[in-house]
C-alpha cells in the first residue's frame, strides 16, 4: 500500500501489524520500511520502548545525502543542520504535505518556493514541484541561508524563524536583546516553535555524526560554529545495536 502510495491504510495496517510484535522484530521491520523508502517509520515506529533511543541509525535516516551536502555547500550551511530540518520538517517523506500546504522535505509553502525561486533565478514550475526532493532541498537551503543572513549568522534565530515566521523572531528579540543563545531559546512563547528550534539543534549533532564521524558541540551550533578545526571538533561513537542481529 506504501509503495501504491495509499499512505493512510498503508499507516493503519502498519499499526495493526507492529502490535503483535515484540521489541526486536519491530525494530526489523523499521529497517525494512526505510529501506523500502518509508522513512517515517523511523519517527513513528521507534518511539515505543525506552531501549528506542540507542538505534540512532533507525532513528535517524539519511537520504538525498549528495543533494544535501551540494545544496549546503552552495549556500554555506552545515550539511548536519539541513539533515537535521530536513528530519524535523518531515522525517525525510518527499511526499510530505502540511495542514497549511507546506510540502516536501522542507516543508516549504508554494509561495515561499515561487518567491525563493525568483530571488536566486530559478525556473518556478509550481507547488507540485516541491515534492521533487533535489528542487525541495534547493529551494529550502536557499530559504535558510536568507534566513541566516537576516539574522547574522545566527542558527537559533534562523530556525525559529523558519518555525514561525520572521515577525514573531523580530518582536522576540526586541523584547530580549541581551538574553544568551540557551536562554532566548529556553524564552521563546511559542512552544511548538521552542521545542522545534531546541529539536533541530539536537538532531544536527546526530546528523554531523552520521555524515562525518564527529560533530560540533551543541553549544557552537547556537551560534554558528559548525566547521571550526579538527581540535575543536569532537569525535566520538555512538552505540548502534543490529536488531538484525539480535
Amino acid at each position: 500500500m506504501f509503495a501504491l502510495e495509499r499512505s493512510g491504510p498503508a499507516a493503519r495496517e502498519w499499526g495493526d501489524v507492529v502490535k503483535a510484535l515484540n521489541d526486536d522484530e519491530r525494530r526489523i521491520a523499521v529497517q525494512l520500511a526505510i529501506e523500502a523508502g518509508w522513512f517515517d517509520r523511523a519517527v513513528f515506529g521507534m518511539n515505543l520502548s525506552p531501549d528506542d533511543v540507542r538505534y540512532y541509525s533507525l532513528r535517524f535516516p539519511l537520504t538525498n545525502q549528495d543533494t544535501i551536502r551540494a545544496q549546503s555547500r552552495i549556500n554555506s550551511l552545515d550539511p548536519a543542520w539541513v539533515a537535521a530540518q530536513t528530519r524535523a520538517e518531515s522525517a525525510f517523506m518527499p511526499k510530505a504535505r502540511s495542514s497549511a500546504d507546506a510540502r516536501g522535505l522542507l516543508q516549504l509553502l508554494p509561495g515561499t518556493g515561487a518567491l525563493t525561486a525568483r530571488r536566486i533565478g530559478m525556473d518556478w514550475r509550481g507547488g507540485e514541484s516541491l515534492y521533487e526532493p533535489v528542487t525541495n532541498l534547493t529551494l529550502g537551503t536557499a530559504y535558510l541561508r536568507q534566513m541566516l543572513d537576516r539574522y547574522n549568522g545566527l542558527p537559533y534565530l534562523a530556525i525559529a524563524a523558519y518555525n514561525a515566521g520572521p515577525a514573531p523572531v523580530d518582536r522576540w528579540m526586541q523584547a530580549r536583546l541581551q538574553m544568551d543563545a540557551d536562554f532566548f531559546v529556553e524564552a521563546i512563547p511559542y512552544k511548538e516553535t521552542r521545542e522545534y528550534v531546541a529539536r533541530v539543534l539536537a538532531f544536527s549533532v546526530v546528523y554531523d555524526w552520521r555524515l562525518n564521524g564527529k560533530a560540533a558541540a551543541l553549544s557552537d551550533r547556537l551560534v554558528g560554529r559548525f566547521n571550526e578545526s579538527a581540535a575543536q571538533r569532537r569525535p566520538f561513537i555512538c552505540p548502534v545495536p543490529d536488531p538484525k542481529q539480535s
